[in-house]
């Protein structure tokens, strides 16, 4: 069989898992079933099958200089500027990875479901390999453990499990009764989102049933070969392409897909109540995480980030707690957590979007104060060797206290150093730039004061992170 590569797609906002997922900061950064993020176990499963140096992730362009920067630093990224769905992602995939010549066969997968049953998945995936070496499209089907509104359904020709079977259907999440007359019928599948299949065979089909995506692909494909940067191209065109999902564009047309029927306990951690299915539980039925203090509590997920959870006589609750908010809800209704989120947009409520403490290439940021108009007050960690980028803000003033480490600061055309218990101040407009030259963190206070404190407020001249 051909080598193969891997494509994870990473994108996703992961809104149902408020308040631990965030916009800037979403599911698949975050450790939710065990050491490992979502997206670097979906990385380590694909061992010994697939090689790390064959993997490729298609992001948001943010996240590869934000916050995820330190799960993605490492890895090949395709950086999409805007979100566009998960067909033009995988056609943009196909086409990079046949611009030296080569067709791949290509393993598709989302960087936020835990899979416990690896032997299963490494077998799955060799019959998937198999078939789409001889032209199919193949995807994973989920052989169902009970009725679920919560996936869409795949139905094959024949009711039979472990071969590859030919797809008859798919349906979207359906109601209770209709996911229960599936089961009860036979031959219904959940879709996995998980596919295979040779890059030219998945263009092949796109210039059929999406030309539209197709075109603009071949377009780019155009630039890159008369020497145009690939990453620059995407970055001008990715947002000309619709935002379909591969199953509209492709999959549901088409006459040549396959499903592999597959029980590798497998989860799409896509609600609380999913990561209290696949958590450890204590005597009473508890998934606990964190500094929690528990009595007579039954069948919950407690979970704490931060402060002490005190509980007494909870049963089937999910309590998530992190500095800034705190989710409270029956067990059974987490799926409602994204109308929170909502909410949160609606009002301009920076929770949704980022936490109290943000990760930056350079270290990161705590907010300590921010309720109070005309001022906003931080607590800065800059790692050693590490700098910011050389920036202004037109609508606040900075106060830096240096509280460990020693700074190396440049004010306009002035460079200071300024150690522990020292200050220094930068007036609004001055083009100015944190660095720590060091042996230690950098630890410092920063008072903000102006009457726009917001994070876009900043205009970069210099950065090495190439952020905008």
């Amino acid at each position: 069989m051909n080598r193969m590569k891997a494509v994870i797609l990473a994108g996703g906002s992961g809104s149902r898992l408020w308040p631990m997922s965030r916009q800037q900061l979403p599911k698949q950064f975050l450790k939710l079933g065990g050491e490992e993020s979502l997206l670097a176990a979906t990385i380590s499963r694909l061992s010994p099958m697939i090689e790390q140096d064959d993997v490729w992730v298609v992001t948001n362009e943010a996240h590869a200089t934000g916050e995820a920067f330190s799960e993605l630093d490492h890895l090949h990224t395709i950086l999409e500027p805007c979100g566009r769905n998960t067909a033009p992602a995988i056609a943009l995939a196909a086409a990079l990875l046949m611009r030296e010549g080569d067709d791949p066969t290509m393993l598709v997968l989302p960087a936020d479901h835990l899979i416990q049953d690896l032997p299963s998945f490494h077998a799955a995936l060799k019959k998937a390999q198999l078939e789409a070496e001889n032209g199919k499209l193949v995807t994973f089907g989920i052989v169902p453990e009970h009725p679920d509104t919560g996936f869409g359904y795949i139905q094959a020709e024949q009711a039979s499990d472990g071969d590859a079977l030919p797809v008859k259907r798919f349906t979207e999440k359906p109601n209770l009764p209709t996911a229960k007359s599936f089961l009860e019928e036979g031959g219904y599948f959940w879709n996995s989102g998980m596919f295979v299949w040779k890059a030219s065979v998945i263009l092949t089909e796109l210039k059929q049933y999406s030309p539209d995506i197709y075109d603009e692909v071949m377009g780019m494909q155009k630039l890159w070969e008369s020497g145009g940067n690939w990453q620059e191209t995407v970055r001008q065109r990715f947002h000309n392409m619709p935002s379909i999902s591969i199953d509209y564009a492709v999959l549901e047309p088409s006459d040549d897909v396959m499903v592999v029927p597959v029980s590798m306990g497998w989860s799409d951690v896509g609600s609380w109540d999913a990561v209290f299915d696949i958590s450890e539980k204590d005597a009473n039925n508890n998934a606990v995480s964190g500094r929690v203090m528990a009595i007579d509590c039954k069948n919950s997920l407690l979970r704490s980030e931060s402060r002490l959870i005190a509980a007494v006589g909870l049963e089937n609750i999910i309590a998530v707690e992190t500095p800034d908010a705190i989710l409270l809800c029956p067990r059974g209704e987490s799926q409602r957590v994204r109308e929170i989120v909502d909410m949160l947009k609606l009002q301009d409520d920076g929770t949704y979007r980022e936490h109290v403490t943000v990760k930056r290439p350079w270290g990161s940021y705590t907010v300590l104060e921010s309720l109070t108009t005309g001022f906003k007050l931080k607590r800065i960690e800059v790692k050693q060797g590490a700098s910011l980028s050389l920036q202004s803000h037109q609508h606040r003033s900075e106060h830096w206290i240096v509280v460990s480490g020693t700074a190396t600061v440049t004010r306009d055309d002035e460079v200071l150093t300024v150690t522990k218990n020292e200050s220094t101040y930068i007036p609004i407009g001055t083009k100015h730039r944190l660095q720590n030259k060091g042996k230690i963190p950098l630890q410092m206070i920063e008072v903000q004061v102006g009457d726009y404190l917001e994070e876009d407020d900043i205009e970069r001249f210099e950065d090495i992170y190439g952020r905008n």
